[in-house]
């Protein structure tokens, strides 16, 4: 008897805990408008300095290899091939009836994949059953814009002869959003090339000399003097307004249905903003999606706003019809 007033006890105890944890998220949510797992993604970022910029310019790594991370699966086999020397992983779609997936990941143009990226991936993979075509694509700073997009043009020419343009998707986050749209765009001046079915760009960095000063004090990962650098050091001996390195002075007109997300809270903000009014004067079946005073690509991050943007994003991948 007393074993059981014990464990009624306890077992109230936890109830009541989890009870005034509900209540206290919350309240958290209402009063500052994001989760409370928001709040800890976006306070846990790091932002990189000047002299994190200074140290990273003296890394000549390689890093045109690179391995998925253990424990997490894809639905369908992964195989790996190259382009020229761009590694390339593929994740077959679950039939003939699935749109193909070109993903070009972001990371400033510095860095590999992160853990986010394969997660977001392989959910993809499973909710939609596309198939997923994923580049590692030569980054700074051993190469530059000039080494690295003729191999994306490449390895689009070479789906394109595999797939029709219309089932594949391009998609990107951050870097890889701003190298999506520009790929866009240069299909359109290759004859022999067919445009892609759709694009979707989480969070593009659409213009290498931009960011909005105004947000910085709101967004707690990226850093707008370490972007400006690091956007000259990818276009190198570009002009870094040239579209292939800032998509945003590029032509917009005979893109294919887009999808833009974007934070208020990030730097990118005001011009992805630019980036969607000049898609809706030039006539483009362009989606706004913005999210109050969330982060940069938070649809990546572990929270119910990510969540929500991943369901919402593999439900446009679904809509790509051939």
């Amino acid at each position: 008897m007393k074993t059981k007033k014990i464990l009624r006890r306890l077992f109230l105890t936890v109830l009541g805990l989890i009870v005034a944890v509900i209540v206290l998220g919350l309240g958290f949510w209402l009063i500052d408008g994001r989760s409370p797992q928001a709040y800890i993604v976006a306070h846990m970022l790091p932002q990189t300095t000047m002299e994190d910029y200074e140290k990273g310019k003296t890394d000549m790594t390689d890093k045109s290899t690179v391995e998925i991370p253990d424990g997490l699966e894809f639905p369908r086999e992964v195989t790996q091939y190259r382009v020229g020397h761009m590694q390339v992983f593929e994740c077959a779609a679950e039939d003939d009836s699935k749109p193909i997936v070109l993903y070009i990941h972001g990371g400033a143009y510095v860095n590999n994949f992160s853990t986010p990226h394969w997660s977001a991936m392989a959910e993809w993979a499973v909710r939609t059953g596309c198939g997923m075509v994923i580049p590692n694509y030569p980054l700074l700073f051993r190469y530059t814009v000039k080494d690295a997009f003729p191999l994306m043009m490449q390895l689009y020419c070479q789906l394109q002869g595999r797939f029709p343009a219309k089932r594949i998707a391009i998609m990107g986050d951050s870097a890889g959003g701003g190298f999506s749209l520009a790929l866009a765009q240069e299909i359109l001046k290759t004859d022999s090339l067919d445009q892609a079915g759709r694009l979707i760009l989480i969070s593009p960095w659409v213009d290498v000399t931009g960011g909005d000063d105004a947000l910085q004090e709101y967004d707690t990962f990226l850093n707008n003097e370490v972007l400006r650098h690091v956007g000259a050091d990818w276009a190198g001996e570009l002009d870094p307004h040239n579209p292939i390195v800032s998509p945003l002075y590029g032509d917009m007109q005979g893109l294919p249905p887009v999808d833009l997300f974007t934070g208020t809270w990030e730097v990118f903000y005001t011009d992805i903003v630019k980036t969607y009014d000049k898609m809706k004067a030039a006539g483009v079946d362009v989606s706004l999606h913005v999210k109050k005073k969330m982060g940069h690509v938070y649809p990546l991050w572990p929270c119910p706003e990510g969540k929500e943007a991943r369901k919402e994003i593999a439900e446009l991948i679904s809509k790509v019809k051939f």
